[in-house]
């Protein structure tokens, strides 16, 4: 009966700490989105600074923010582009006094970035969950936000 009862104590305390650190991380995906209208709004005032993440052909399709870091996340091919975290650990030491948000099509690339660097302790890291396009043509090209024409470097 000791034992039995042993084991649901370990059992119970299992399962409360499981369900803790899904609430936790629960409350950290939501306090990483920014409205696009947010967004665009510290953009201008020069708060953001936005970190793209789509591919070279996203870019060149549909153009990017003005002054926004391009840091592609996947290869065309969409593999692993092995330099991202790199890349962007440099974009983001570099600029600790700002808000960063990242950026993708529709928001899923972007919140798996951001949530990333949330997990490795860097701050004030958001994602914009409408992206570029949105999925419902509510990205920020659709609402006519800032948008220039991507040459290569």
């Amino acid at each position: 009966m000791v034992a039995r009862l042993n084991f649901r104590l370990i059992i119970f305390f299992l399962i409360f700490f499981k369900l803790q650190g899904v609430l936790n991380s629960q409350d950290i995906m939501k306090d990483i989105n920014i409205s696009i209208n947010q967004a665009l709004e510290s953009y201008k005032s020069n708060n953001l600074k936005i970190i793209d993440i789509r591919t070279y052909k996203e870019w060149k399709m549909t153009g990017i923010i003005p002054n926004s870091y391009l840091i592609n996340m996947h290869e065309e091919d969409f593999s692993e582009n092995i330099n991202f975290i790199k890349e962007t650990e440099k974009v983001l030491d570099e600029n600790k006094e700002f808000d960063v948000a990242f950026i993708c099509a529709s928001g899923a690339r972007s919140e798996i970035a951001a949530n990333y660097f949330i997990e490795k302790n860097y701050k004030n890291i958001f994602h914009i969950p409408e992206g570029i396009l949105g999925k419902n043509k509510d990205g920020w090209l659709f609402l006519g936000y800032p948008i220039e024409s991507y040459i290569d470097k």
